[in-house]
């Protein structure tokens, strides 16, 4: 069977958390989600020649709005206008900042 979300808050500027529909309560950073966005222009600019250049001001990790995509991902929209990245919910789980996923 596969995961959905059944919740997702941002519970204030920095933090985000997700209630799984397996009970499991995930806490993500805004800033990790911001910064590993899968979009082909972000994965370009981590991975390519603009790397070592700070990309992204303050508003970039402000989270507008999100939503989600079918039943498999969650497509946030930034301060800066951003929102052409898909997170999969693979994705986001591996995210998860809580102690049983650190362990």
């Amino acid at each position: 069977m596969a995961v959905d979300i059944r919740e997702l808050k941002l519970l204030n500027d920095r933090i985000v958390s997700i209630l799984w529909s397996d009970s499991h309560l995930s806490y993500l950073i805004v800033k990790d989600i911001r910064d590993s966005c899968p979009c082909a222009t972000c994965r370009t600019a981590r991975e390519g020649f603009k790397k070592s250049i700070p990309l992204l001001p303050e508003d970039s990790y402000k989270i507008l709005t999100f939503q989600k995509i079918g039943q498999y991902a969650i497509q946030f929209k930034w301060g800066d206008g951003h929102e052409t990245g898909i997170f999969s919910y693979e994705r986001l789980m591996e995210m998860c900042t809580c102690i049983d996923c650190k362990n």
